[in-house]
């Protein structure tokens, strides 16, 4: 997990647990001021509207298929946004 996630996380617990920050950084072992700043950094992204998402925990499966003009059909389930971009400009 990514230390962002990890942040995320623990502002979110702490929320959900009724306790004050005080109480709640001794129990996870973080420095008061560490996780004051972290809920600071939380509620800031929160406030300029835009939704924090995490990407699924299971596998999804998606398909993207190109139809060129000459009829070639080109299914792609997995490859590099770089890869896709070359083979889109092909035509």
């Amino acid at each position: 997990m990514k230390k962002i996630e990890q942040m995320r996380l623990a502002v979110q617990q702490w929320k959900e647990s009724g306790l004050t920050q005080q109480a709640y950084c001794e129990m996870i072992g973080v420095k008061r001021t560490t996780f004051a700043n972290w809920v600071a950094r939380c509620k800031a992204r929160t406030e300029t509207g835009f939704i924090a998402i995490t990407p699924p925990t299971e596998a999804v499966s998606a398909t993207l298929e190109i139809i060129y003009p000459n009829g070639v059909r080109l299914n792609a389930s997995s490859a590099p946004v770089h890869l896709l971009a070359e083979l889109i400009r092909l035509y």
